[in-house]
């Protein structure tokens, strides 16, 4: 008997029925807010997700789904909207778009990795990007706005944790230091982490390993290299969302797997079925990626929501 590939689900009956109801809440809540909708190919040349996400991240070195090659081209199925979605709107003219361009999608993405509850090879994510405008009320907006939605579906124990990564410029100085105090603590670091120390320290932030945690928790502060305007920029924020009364957790430690992100990064995070916090999405500042990928110098600001891990959390328990 042929059966499903490994990290996928067939959904029918309620399941279907579930999962219908939170596309549609998704819609109709961003809609309603003058967002407008995007689909794009789930797969898209590779180049474009090495150039986007970053070369050294885990997604394009283990995890990407490459197809057959039939012609010159490489493609790969897409394991993130925010590139196809920046292509897509260069492709289209976003020069002559009105800003900010408010972008909603949803869809499957695809990563080959190790299926596990809450993880799998295909996923879906409810996505959404502005892009065009920077300001802190923008970033405090995107964010009470998702916790909005958040609540909406009945999630309503959401903790956001947040950081700042800074400019290029920052990041790429705090990159450099914290490379200097690994390379000093080798020793104590898992083979994963030695691995990155080299080519992307700042992932070395996100090992789960508790042998390393010891160590890498007295690694220097991303926020102690960011520069003045960075730090006020960042706190006028962290203000914002105090004002709106959201739960919060400043987390000096917070890394985001993709390398176009710079400047506030943040993860929701909401009690699951066991009483524990579960992640459910995040997202962040990626004020370089347009002008990266061939576009206008444009700032913008996304989130993606895990589908598959919000129905998890809302799966009735009887």
């Amino acid at each position: 008997m042929i059966q499903k590939p490994r990290g996928t689900s067939d959904y029918i009956g309620k399941e279907f029925a579930r999962r219908y109801e939170l596309e549609n809440k998704f819609v109709d809540f961003y809609f309603k807010k003058n967002y407008q909708g995007i689909e794009t190919p789930i797969f898209e040349q590779k180049s474009l997700f090495v150039r986007s996400v970053g070369d050294e991240t885990d997604i394009v070195q283990k995890e990407l789904f490459d197809l057959e090659k039939k012609s010159d081209e490489i493609y790969s199925l897409r394991p993130e909207f925010t590139a196809g979605i920046i292509r897509s709107l260069i492709e289209m003219g976003i020069k002559s778009m009105p800003l900010p361009v408010k972008i909603i999608s949803y869809g499957p993405c695809f990563r080959y990795e190790r299926p596990q509850k809450g993880r799998k090879r295909q996923f879906n994510q409810l996505n959404v990007e502005v892009i065009g405008k920077k300001s802190e009320e923008l970033d405090g907006d995107i964010i009470c706005d998702a916790i909005t939605f958040l609540k909406s579906t009945g999630i309503n124990d959401v903790t956001l944790n947040i950081n700042s990564l800074g400019s290029s410029e920052s990041r790429q100085k705090y990159a450099r230091i914290i490379k200097d105090y690994l390379v000093s603590n080798k020793d104590r670091l898992c083979e994963v982490c030695t691995g990155r120390t080299e080519k992307n320290p700042l992932r070395v932030l996100d090992c789960k390993n508790q042998d390393c945690r010891a160590t890498i928790e007295k690694i220097p502060k991303i926020t102690d290299s960011l520069s003045g305007e960075e730090k006020k920029y960042f706190d006028n924020v962290i203000e914002i969302l105090k004002k709106n009364n959201v739960k919060l957790n400043i987390d000096p430690f917070l890394v985001r797997g993709l390398d176009y992100y710079t400047g506030v990064i943040f993860e929701f995070n909401a009690a699951s079925d066991e009483s524990r916090m579960s992640s459910i999405g995040g997202g962040g500042r990626y004020d370089n990626l347009v002008g990266e990928l061939g576009g206008p110098d444009l700032p913008a600001i996304g989130l993606g929501f895990g589908f598959e891990r919000i129905v998890e959390i809302l799966k009735p328990t009887n």
